[in-house]
């Protein structure tokens, strides 16, 4: 009994924590092979992963985000860390182009880009471009 009265308290606690954790308001511009696939946005929770899938039967695309608070003295103020990855369908197969976390302060944007060798990254030129910026949501 005393076991049970423990396990419920803590998960009573867990749930409280989640509660407590702010919300993040994200918004994207994404860019595969020179085409604009979108201005993907999502609210979501600190520390909680989110996704969000588009596109057709034949080329959909999805974007995986997760908004870290940055907890650090030596960081900047409200840094955050935003780890992103993107997702492309083509048919039946689902190609991994991008994976990667980035450091930005709340509000900025932050660019990820794969290009090939040394060609300058621009959404026009670049096989992955995205541009995300994470505003603290209002509660």
């Amino acid at each position: 009994m005393r076991l049970s009265l423990i396990a419920i308290a803590l998960l009573v606690l867990a749930v409280q924590a989640l509660a407590d954790q702010p919300q993040y308001h994200v918004e994207a511009e994404l860019w595969i092979d020179g085409v604009k696939r979108g201005t993907p946005s999502l609210l979501i929770k600190a520390n909680t992963e989110a996704s969000l899938e588009t596109g057709d039967e034949d080329d959909r695309w999805r974007l995986e985000v997760e908004v870290e608070p940055v907890d650090d003295v030596f960081a900047p103020a409200d840094t955050l860390w935003v780890h992103v990855a993107v997702h492309h369908r083509l048919g039946d197969h689902w190609d991994h182009l991008l994976d990667s976390i980035v450091g930005v302060p709340e509000g900025e944007v932050a660019t990820v880009s794969v290009v090939d060798g040394d060609t300058m990254a621009t959404p026009e030129t670049a096989a992955v471009y995205l541009r995300i910026r994470t505003t603290r949501a209002a509660e």
